[in-house]
C-alpha cells in the first residue's frame, strides 16, 4: 500500500490522540461515576480536584508525544514498510517492539530511582501514588520525553538486522502500548484474563510501585522485573 509520509505521520498521530481520549473517558468515569470505583486496588478516595490541578502538564505532555510520534515517523520513513504483512512478520516485529522497548523502560526507569534523578525528575511521577489513568502521563516533561523515544529505539534496533519494519506492527504496538500503560496507572483490579498471561504487567505489579516507590520498575512485561530481582509481588 503506497502511503505518504504525510498520511503516515496523521495515521500516527491519530492513533496517540486517540488512545489518550479513551484514557481521558475513562478517567472521567472514575471520577464522576460509581462504575469502577468499587473495583479499586486501593479504596482511599480520589478528589477529582487533585487530577484537574495536574491536568496541565498532562495536556503539555500530550502534545509532546503527538509531536515525538510525528517527528519519530518522518525519521524513520525510509525503513518502514507499508504493505499488509504475513501474520508471522506482524507477530515477530511487533513481539520484537515491545521487548527492546520495554527492555529500554526497565533500565531507564529504574536509573530514574536513583537518587539524584528521582529528586529533580521522577519525583513528579511519584506524587500520584494512588494513580488513575491519565496519571500515567503525569511527569516532568524531560522524563516524559525520553519514555516516549522508547518504540523509535526498538525501530533502531530492529533495522540493524531487518531491513524494513511493518509500519502495522509499529502502529499496532504504539495503540497496544498506550492502552497498557492507561490500565495499569488506573487502580482497577486487572481481570482474570490479563492476570493468567505468563509475564503481562498487571495493574497490581505497577500499582505496587506506586504505593511502595520501589521495584516493579518494568511496564508491558514482568520479565525484566524477574531478571533483575527488582520484582515486588506483596504490599
Amino acid at each position: 500500500m503506497d502511503i505518504g509520509i504525510n498520511q503516515a505521520i496523521l495515521i500516527t498521530v491519530s492513533i496517540l490522540f486517540t488512545t489518550n481520549l479513551i484514557g481521558y473517558i475513562y478517567t472521567a468515569l472514575i471520577l464522576h461515576t460509581n462504575l469502577i470505583n468499587d473495583h479499586r486496588i486501593q479504596p482511599k478516595k480520589y478528589f477529582s480536584r487533585r487530577f484537574y490541578q495536574r491536568l496541565p502538564l498532562i495536556l503539555f505532555n500530550i502534545f509532546l508525544l503527538l509531536a515525538v510520534g510525528a517527528i519519530g515517523v518522518y525519521l524513520f520513513y525510509d525503513i518502514l514498510d507499508f504493505s499488509i504483512p504475513t501474520l508471522g512478520v506482524f507477530l515477530l516485529q511487533l513481539i520484537l517492539i515491545f521487548l527492546i522497548d520495554d527492555l529500554y523502560f526497565y533500565l531507564y526507569h529504574a536509573a530514574l530511582h536513583t537518587k539524584f534523578l528521582y529528586k529533580h525528575i521522577h519525583k513528579t511521577h511519584h506524587r500520584s501514588t494512588m494513580p488513575i489513568p491519565m496519571e500515567y502521563i503525569f511527569t516532568h516533561p524531560l522524563e516524559w520525553f525520553f519514555g516516549a523515544i522508547g518504540p523509535f529505539i526498538g525501530l533502531a534496533v530492529i533495522a540493524l538486522f531487518i531491513p524494513e519494519i511493518n509500519i502495522y506492527a509499529f502502529w499496532t504496538m504504539t495503540a497496544l502500548r498506550n492502552l497498557h500503560e492507561l490500565d495499569i496507572h488506573s487502580g482497577v483490579k486487572s481481570s482474570k484474563v490479563t492476570s493468567a498471561i505468563p509475564f503481562y504487567g498487571t495493574t497490581e505489579h505497577h500499582d505496587l510501585h506506586h504505593s511502595r516507590n520501589k521495584g516493579n520498575y518494568a511496564s508491558t512485561f514482568t520479565l525484566w522485573d524477574k531478571v533483575f530481582g527488582t520484582e515486588i509481588t506483596k504490599q
